[in-house]
């Protein structure tokens, strides 16, 4: 039986798109729940980047890689994971705020309204005005999409880093040091 091989690129973008899936799908039941806007829900998301990326890599490793992996081949592959991951969460993002959920930018302004009265009540009117409108150039559903495609892509590079110490395997035969 012969055995199948894929690069790391197509592992990668496989288990990226899948994880993106997975992410779009869990942000949409957060919305139809109507906890979309809750924070520490929100961020779970997160949780579920990270499993994607720590998967993919070990399933990498155990079946396409010979049961080893150097550093950078794991951290190569996380962040491709989370990359493309990245771009399916981006585009979700852009058509929930665009088509599914219009009204959600209006929604993350009027909570940072209340936000700043809360940690302020001295605020004025006009410093509230002002707040908004810097918050508004940064919540239209394209500024989303970048600011959340760019946020993935570091916390992918960090998480990178740091699993990818945990996700190598060294081949010793390949050791040089005797």
């Amino acid at each position: 039986m012969e055995e199948k091989t894929r690069s790391a690129t197509m592992q990668g973008l496989y288990v990226g798109l899948t994880t993106g899936a997975i992410l779009s799908v869990y942000s949409l039941i957060l919305y139809l729940m109507n906890l979309h806007m809750k924070q520490g829900l929100s961020s779970a998301g997160y949780l579920v980047l990270i499993a994607g990326m720590v998967y993919g890599t070990l399933e990498y490793r155990k079946k396409f890689s010979n049961g080893f992996m150097t550093y950078g081949q794991a951290f190569s592959l996380i962040f491709k994971i989370g990359l493309f991951a990245g771009i399916v969460a981006a585009l979700y993002t852009f058509v929930f705020a665009q088509f599914i959920y219009p009204g959600f930018v209006q929604e993350i302004l009027e909570k940072s309204r209340v936000t700043m009265l809360e940690k302020n009540p001295n605020v004025t009117e006009e410093q509230i005005a002002m707040g908004l409108k810097y918050a508004a150039m940064f919540t239209s559903p394209v500024a989303m999409m970048i600011m959340g495609f760019l946020m993935n892509l570091l916390v992918s590079a960090i998480v990178g880093l740091i699993a990818a110490i945990f996700l190598k395997k060294e081949d010793p035969s390949l050791n040089t040091s005797m």
